[in-house]
């Protein structure tokens, strides 16, 4: 491709906010879609089976999360990978990365879903599992488990559909999955009395749904062609795939890891509360559902800047990564303060969505709330720091900010604090991580755009 043909691409000519609402408006109704796909489960299973159904699902959800990570791991590096191949005027590289990421995260989502399903028992025991929550739990996790192939790649395909330019595309095959699991989920558990099961069942056919119309696109892309040889698998590829998408791999991962120190925290001291082991560890994954909703809508406005960013960095066009970046982290911060004020003002009516239970789990629910999403408002920073470094392709910077909050400090200050102050211990440990993750993502995302290019606006 030509220099001329590269320029009219209007990533590198529109306007940056132009460009950044287009690209946003469909991202965030696509990340919202998917986040409610769990969170629709549990309102119709509180209200359908009780506590421990949702319990249950807190257990499976950070198994699904694995699942997440390992589609962001060839879905990010693919969608990256092509926003800079384009931009450096290569379309042909960026077709047989296509290919390479559809084969790569096909063999292995079925590696990965048979391991779930050989060592269910001894997962779900590791995420934290009571006697009462287990029985429940296990009924759910080994239907969910055989939809693992269809989410990871219908995600891969999804994350590329936008990086061509194509968001309302990506917007409406999620809307659809999403549409039609809202629609199941209350026939098979209220008309056809089949509890967790069928919220699994709901959920797995929408996505079953929704990877179908993500393959179709396959076959329509704007800015290359698939070939034969674009599917011809190079391991050299899937490597550097795998390397760009590596931090958003480790970023939700690591949600995993949170779940397994929690979960087992929560289910310890909380027996040695008032509140009982099964109380804290169902409140407090429904907390961090209802963030991850919250937290979709700037995740989703952070992921509809990186084809901006990566385009206009492999073309050195800096001022316009600069503006891309300066908008997107001025919105997502905005988004980030609306839900801290709903967290903080209405963490009652939150927890309600998904039935009533004993004075004890709404005291708990409130509590788990306020403390520890008490900084959740500055969210944005760490968020924009971590796309930034993936979309210029600095996948080390990119993982080492991803980790901050979640492993970096969320880990240790939750041990520590939790030896001193028991179950309120776990709970501040999450603003104490959030503020130390603002101050590192911030520094390094101000170093790298003081160092880009020759004329910086700060």
């Amino acid at each position: 491709m030509s220099e001329s043909q590269t320029v009219v691409n209007p990533l590198g000519t529109d306007r940056i906010g132009k460009l950044l609402r287009s690209f946003a408006i469909p991202g965030v109704i696509s990340m919202v879609i998917n986040s409610l796909y769990n969170m629709v489960d549990q309102v119709f299973i509180g209200q359908g089976v009780g506590m421990l159904g949702n319990g249950a699902t807190n257990i499976i959800a950070p198994i699904a999360t694995c699942a997440i990570a390992l589609s962001s791991l060839f879905g990010d590096g693919l969608a990256t990978y092509f926003s800079l191949q384009l931009g450096k005027g290569e379309p042909e590289k960026a077709s047989k990365a296509v290919g390479n990421a559809v084969i790569a995260g096909t063999g292995v989502s079925i590696l990965f879903t048979a391991l779930v399903l050989i060592f269910l028992t001894p997962l779900c025991r590791i995420f934290g599992a009571t006697d009462n929550i287990l029985p429940y739990a296990l009924e759910y996790g080994r239907i969910i488990a055989l939809g693992f192939p269809f989410v990871i790649v219908g995600v891969i395909v999804n994350g590329v559909v936008r990086a061509d330019g194509s968001p309302k595309y990506s917007m409406f095959s999620m809307m659809i999955g999403s549409v039609l699991n809202l629609f199941l989920d209350p026939l098979l558990i209220f008309v056809f009395d089949m509890g967790v099961s069928g919220a699994a069942l709901a959920t797995i056919f929408s996505q079953f749904i929704s990877m179908v119309l993500n393959l179709a696109y396959l076959f329509r892309f704007k800015n290359i062609k698939l070939t034969r040889d674009s599917f011809r698998f190079r391991f050299s590829l899937a490597g550097m795939l795998a390397s760009l998408g590596i931090a958003s791999c480790l970023n939700t991962m690591t949600s995993t890891i949170i779940s397994i120190v929690s979960n087992n925290m929560l289910t310890h001291y909380g027996a040695l509360s008032v509140y009982g082991e099964d109380i804290p560890i169902t409140v407090f994954g429904l907390c961090m559902k209802v963030s991850m909703l919250f937290f979709s809508i700037a995740m989703g406005i952070s992921s509809a800047s990186r084809p901006i960013l990566g385009f206009n960095y492999g073309a050195e066009k800096y001022d316009r990564v600069k503006k891309t970046l300066y908008l997107t982290l001025g919105t997502t911060t905005v988004v980030m303060v609306a839900a801290w004020l709903i967290y903080q003002l209405f963490p009652l009516q939150l927890i309600r969505i998904f039935g009533s239970e004993s004075a004890l789990y709404e005291e708990f629910a409130v509590k788990c709330f306020r403390i520890y999403l008490l900084t959740n408002f500055l969210g944005g920073v760490q968020l924009c720091a971590g796309t930034l470094f993936q979309a210029i392709g600095k996948p080390a910077m990119a993982t080492v900010v991803s980790l901050a909050k979640q492993v970096i400090f969320y880990v240790p200050a939750m041990l520590i604090l939790a030896a001193i102050l028991g179950l309120d211990g776990v709970l501040w440990a999450g603003p104490l991580a959030e503020l130390l993750a603002f101050f590192l993502g911030g520094g390094l995302m101000i170093r790298e755009v003081k160092g880009m290019g020759s004329n910086s606006l700060l």
